[in-house]
């Protein structure tokens, strides 16, 4: 019985470790194709509480392998400890999950688990406090041919095919036919050659767009003395985002972006630093799009926001961040239960928009994702749906550190292209800054804390994808057809 555990919790351990290092920055992405092996096997022949306790352990070890680099995160002393704390809360959280998989999986069979998982994924993205960070779809973000498939049903449709991938790979070894080894390529390849066939549009409008990377520390760019430095290098950058458009393409620019918050003022309140940025705005003739504060005087909120200044027009446009990060922008369900406001987790306060804005300008139509907004697809969809013809994603990841929590968000937002066909636009202030394709392809990016621009030609050509008419239908019926065999096999057993 010790032999059989200890044997269990290698095989747990390591397929969370496999699992794990396919998120990470280290080119293993491909380990997502049979990383749960190990599990299956540990669950085989088990009882079904057994079962259940087994993929606790699991989720709660890959989460942990996965998200151990939120511990390093650049925040007060007093607020880790409290955050060590809730991380233990948050990895059993999502051990939950795949407990519950687990459970299902083994009255049901396993080749229900991929139904189970990919339908939990979802529910886990919904609400105030939904985290889909874990999706495993998101680890074949930088593979572009296997993206391809999200333009039909979205990133759970990924996992559903990761998960799937895996229970044929353990068939296989199990069952040791030329049948099951079939099965195993032929679920392989079926996104291959949909990635191979995918039709290319023909690209015929192009604008040219520049993009700033200014590396200003986080922790210093709100401090008084260091206000107009951050200006003055955001505005230099700009200008030389200029210089290198006229230098390769003989023109000016259309758009040049700046970060989440790149401004550390109320940009929309009259004053001295808004009349720099108009100055600068109509001096250059192009229009800028940066992340700023909003404050309303009349109902005395802050919103994380975004505004367009646009030549010898100033600030018409501006949006307000929707979906605001759970315990770091504010404290959920806040504004439903007003004894929260009273809580203090070293937080900010702020309001969160209801309003989704498409920001036009005469090139072209595009809407903002704010930093965690880029990891919810619906937020994405539904800006193409109301005519953004782009999306930009501006976001600050300098808290991250040098580890993997600003690779793991970016390629996220890699996504988000392929499921709608538009180009994305990224504006880190820290890295990793990026335009890509509507393709998933990444054209051009820049690593972490350096200082840099990017200057690039975009072919805006929004392509047709069956995920923007049908959107996560693919993980509802996922979790409807789970229920459907779980009631059925209870049925039987009973009979």
């Amino acid at each position: 019985m010790i032999a059989n555990n200890n044997r269990n919790t290698v095989l747990i351990t390591a397929s969370a470790l496999l699992l794990s290092l396919s998120f990470h920055p280290l080119q293993l992405h491909f380990l997502a194709w049979f990383g749960l092996v190990p599990l299956l096997y540990a669950i085989e022949g088990s009882r079904p509480s057994q079962s259940f306790r087994t993929g606790i352990l699991f989720g709660f070890l890959f989460s942990m392998f996965t998200l151990f680099w939120i511990v390093f995160l650049q925040i007060e002393a007093n607020i880790k400890m409290l955050m060590v704390g809730g991380l233990f809360i948050l990895f059993l959280y999502i051990g939950f999950y795949f407990g519950i998989s687990a459970l299902v999986a083994r009255k049901v069979g396993f080749w229900s688990l991929p139904l189970i998982i990919t339908g939990l994924e979802y529910v886990r993205s919904i609400g105030e406090l939904g985290f889909p960070w874990l999706t495993f779809g998101y680890s074949q973000a930088r593979y572009p041919l296997f993206i391809q498939q999200a333009a039909i049903y979205g990133v759970y449709g990924i996992s559903l095919w990761l998960m799937y991938l895996n229970v044929a790979v353990y068939s296989a070894l199990k069952k040791k036919t030329l049948r099951h080894l079939l099965l195993v390529i032929l679920i392989f390849f079926l996104p291959v050659v949909y990635g191979i066939s995918r039709p290319q549009r023909s690209q015929e409008r192009i604008a040219r767009v520049g993009i700033v990377q200014p590396n200003i520390d986080p922790n210093l760019k709100f401090s008084r003395e260091l206000r107009y430095k951050t200006f003055e290098r955001l505005m230099n950058l700009s200008v030389q985002c200029m210089r290198t458009s006229l230098d390769e393409f003989g023109d000016s620019l259309d758009l040049i972006v700046w970060p989440e918050t790149a401004t550390p003022v109320f940009l929309k309140s009259p004053g001295k630093y808004q009349d720099l940025v108009r100055h600068l705005v109509d001096r250059l003739g192009t229009p800028i799009f940066t992340g700023t504060a909003i404050y309303e005087s009349q109902s005395r909120d802050i919103f994380n926001g975004a505004v367009l200044i646009e030549p010898n027009r100033g600030i018409n446009q501006d949006y307000r961040k929707i979906h605001l990060v759970p315990f770091g922008e504010h404290i959920p369900f806040d504004h439903h239960i007003p004894i929260l406001r009273k809580v203090d987790f070293g937080e900010g306060d702020y309001t969160p928009g209801t309003i989704p804005t498409v920001f036009e300008i005469p090139e072209f139509k595009f809407s903002c994702l704010i930093c965690f907004e880029s990891i919810f697809p619906g937020l994405s969809r539904q800006a193409v749906n109301d005519g953004a013809e782009i999306l930009t994603n501006i976001t600050n990841d300098g808290w991250f550190g040098k580890i993997s929590g600003a690779q793991q968000h970016n390629n996220m937002a890699i996504l988000r292209s392929v499921e709608n066909g538009v180009v994305l636009l990224r504006s880190a202030n820290t890295g990793i800054s990026m335009i890509v394709d509507q393709y998933g392809r990444v054209m051009t990016e820049k690593s972490l804390f350096v200082q840099e621009t990017i200057v690039g030609a975009i072919y805006i050509d929004p392509v047709d994808t069956l995920y923007r008419k049908i959107g996560d239908l693919l993980p509802i019926l996922c979790l409807l057809l789970t229920t459907i065999l779980a009631v059925r096999s209870q049925f039987f057993r009973k009979k």
